[in-house]
């Protein structure tokens, strides 16, 4: 058990990393007051995705420490075999998404836990974030007081 919590630690300590860097990139890239234009919000999308793959990928690989190299639990089902399975696993567990197809046994319960927790505190940050993107994209330009109003 000690090691699946330092496994746990190490995992959230390490996407929270990833994510932290990624949005301070993003946010310090450019004029905070500036809009974000559409080719740029496309490649926000797309950074944003990247960075979820990524967390998947990590708890992905964890899966496969602690069931292949350490044994301390096991992900029982039939896609739960070889890299992708586990890929399929974590994607389901992070995303929260629970087919129920993927069941954690021994000391993987915790494993699992900390990742849909993870996962959910993750897709929360990532759309609080679109939305302040989109919140910049869609104001109005304020009218400039040194300029008169335009009359229709």
């Amino acid at each position: 058990m000690p090691l699946t919590i330092a496994m746990s630690i190490a995992l959230v300590l390490l996407t929270t990393g990833i994510h932290l860097v990624f949005f301070s990139t993003i946010a310090r890239a450019g004029n905070p007051r500036a809009q974000i234009s559409d080719l740029r919000f496309y490649y926000l999308m797309l950074g944003i995705f990247g960075v979820h793959l990524i967390d998947i990928a990590l708890y992905a690989f964890a899966y496969y420490l602690a069931s292949d190299v350490f044994g301390i639990g096991a992900l029982e089902g039939s896609p739960s075999e070889g890299a992708l399975g586990h890929f399929y696993a974590s994607a389901v567990i992070y995303t929260t998404l629970g087919f129920g197809d993927v069941l954690p046994q021994g000391h993987m319960r915790c494993l699992v836990a900390t990742e849909s927790l993870n996962g959910l505190l993750f897709i929360a940050w990532s759309a609080s974030f679109m939305f302040a993107a989109m919140g910049r994209t869609l104001q109005q330009p304020e009218a400039d007081p040194r300029r008169p109003a335009r009359e229709s």
